[in-house]
């Protein structure tokens, strides 16, 4: 926090002592015996108080404490020169109950430790290096912040909950997806409902609790709801809010919740309630400890997917399409940020391949059968983001290969396909195919889907049993669809009566062929669709499900 630049110093044993030079005077972080000096530190903790290292030195009583896994351990320390030459946050990333506080107000920084004392049920200790008090006052003053309680919150008021016929939900994000359809559902039914927008990247702490605690003391919910956990912080802010106004969370998963909830394990209690578009991830959520989870699938906002008078754009008229992503460049970024060793870069697209042939869902549960001397390269990724990384990048590699191996059995038609460039990698420069760049999905999807005789779907290998999207939208807008069997959809249709299906490869072009050429089929199968859709599927009647299911909950 202060001009200065730092020097490790090493012997044998590791690193002994930090010497930085500022103002052209050298000062020491501990002389001699460092290693022995913050060994002793780390023994004063007692037994059931949670430390709290003030500056984390030379990693040292750090990695002592990391090392117990009953607690958590806080660690203050906003020193980026120290921290650049101890490497210690990369080292810590492997364990989970590491919460660094790194604010440059004194402030928030005790506000933050106090929510996570609270959120952890335990008082902490503060085990001091004297070295950073000396460093910065502002070490000093979040001590006597911390000592005085002045980052202690107000008591937070009560009142009954669902008492009214339509509850009244806080919708929370830190990104618009999905909650467009969300909001406009709740106005349809007349639910009372607050959104705020609350992007913790661009907001400190202190602003991000005074938004959520105005927020919440203006409206009075019944509860909060969000979508994939956007806005929720992984320290475990919003949470121990929550509870101080005992107020319930509802999570719907739109996605893979397995690629997002292991970064907030310390949260999973019954305040938290999981709605999974796919019922196969139910087991996997109780296995992380969370009580309350219900099967949601997706569905579709009918006042923006509803019938045209046909194609309305002759540009985009063609026997078959296919909207989605070609993964190429979504393989490639999970790639880097994965950062795999020789053993996995050698073996990582085999694995992808083999994935993408089971029905399990979880990759480390598939490495586990099948490439089980694979698991301890994986477990040596330490850090929960390489190994979601790693995890999301088999699932999307997989997912490409199937994607690909769909795409080719429909060339024969001339199909237009319609997303990221990826597709001119992966697809022949030929005329056997159009590209077009990808299209809006509120501007653009409900006009294109019309233009299409038959449009093609193949699910993403994230859901190896559920559906997508596409197979709600589709129909909506009077479009035909023809989609890859997956085995919850005919709790969701009558397969052969309301929706097309192919159940391999070889079927599809066979069901093109046949589609392509009974008008009256194709008529029959969107009629029935649509209206199994309208009565069943749209974002109202989700929005019922899952009130009537909080209501169940909490009430």
């Amino acid at each position: 926090m202060t001009d200065y630049t730092a020097t490790t110093i090493n012997d044998e044993s590791g690193l002994t002592d930090i010497r930085i030079t500022q103002d052209g005077r050298k000062k020491h972080m501990w002389g001699k015996f460092g290693q022995r000096k913050e060994t002793e530190l780390a023994e004063t903790i007692d037994g059931e108080s949670i430390p709290l290292l003030i500056g984390s030195g030379i990693g040292t009583a750090a990695r002592i404490l990391a090392g117990q896994p009953d607690r958590p351990l806080f660690i203050l320390d906003c020193e980026k020169t120290i921290l650049e030459q101890t490497k210690l946050k990369e080292s810590l990333r492997s364990h989970p109950n590491v919460i660094w506080i790194t604010t440059s107000s004194p402030l928030n920084a005790a506000r933050h430790i106090a929510e996570l004392e609270v959120n952890f049920k335990k008082k902490i200790q503060l085990l001091k290096i004297p070295f950073y008090l000396r460093l910065s006052p502002f070490y000093a003053q979040v001590e006597k912040l911390i000592l005085a309680e002045v980052g202690k919150a107000p008591e937070f008021p009560d009142w009954p909950k669902f008492q009214n016929e339509k509850p009244r939900i806080l919708l929370l994000t830190s990104q618009y997806f999905l909650m467009g359809e969300i909001v406009s559902a709740c106005e349809r039914q007349s639910v009372p409902h607050m959104f705020i927008n609350m992007d913790t990247k661009e907001m400190d702490l202190e602003q991000f609790v005074t938004r959520i605690t105005s927020a919440i003391n203006t409206f009075r919910p019944d509860f909060v709801l969000t979508v994939n956990h956007l806005g929720v912080d992984q320290e475990g802010v919003l949470n121990t809010l929550l509870h101080k106004f005992k107020l319930p969370l509802a999570s719907w998963f739109v996605d893979n919740p397995m690629l997002i909830l292991p970064l907030y394990k310390a949260q999973a209690d019954s305040n938290t309630t999981l709605f999974t578009w796919d019922a196969d991830r139910m087991d996997a959520l109780k296995t992380m400890g969370y009580r309350n989870i219900f099967h949601m699938p997706l569905g579709t906002d009918q006042t923006r997917f509803r019938p045209s008078k046909g194609c309305q754009d002759t540009r985009w008229a063609r026997d078959i399409s296919f909207v989605g992503n070609s993964m190429v460049h979504k393989t490639n970024k999970r790639m880097e940020a994965a950062r795999l060793p020789a053993q996995l870069i050698e073996k990582w697209k085999e694995v992808a391949h083999w994935f993408g042939k089971k029905s399990e869902p979880s990759v480390f549960n598939f490495l586990k059968t099948d490439y089980p001397e694979l698991v301890a390269h994986y477990e040596n990724l330490l850090s929960p983001y390489r190994k979601l990384a790693f995890e999301t990048l088999i699932i999307w590699q997989a997912t490409l290969e199937y994607r690909l191996s769909c795409i080719k059995k429909t060339l024969d038609f001339s199909p237009l396909i319609v997303g990221d460039d990826g597709w001119k990698q992966l697809l022949p420069n030929n005329h056997s195919w159009e590209y077009h760049n990808e299209l809006s999905y509120y501007d653009d999807l409900p006009r294109f889907y019309p233009c299409s005789k038959i449009n093609f779907n193949c699910t993403s290998q994230q859901m190896k049993g559920a559906v997508n999207q596409r197979v709600f939208d589709v129909p909506a807008c009077n479009g035909f669809i023809l989609t890859d069997h997956r085995y919850q959809v005919e709790n969701l249709f009558e397969p052969g009566k309301e929706i097309a299906i192919y159940h391999s490869l070889e079927e599809i072009p066979q069901l093109i062929e046949k589609y392509l050429n009974d008008d009256d089929a194709r008529r029959k199968i969107i009629e029935a669709g649509r209206k199994r859709i309208l009565a069943q599927h749209t974002y109202d009647c989700r929005i019922k499900t899952l009130i009537d299911c909080m209501r169940q909950t909490y009430s």
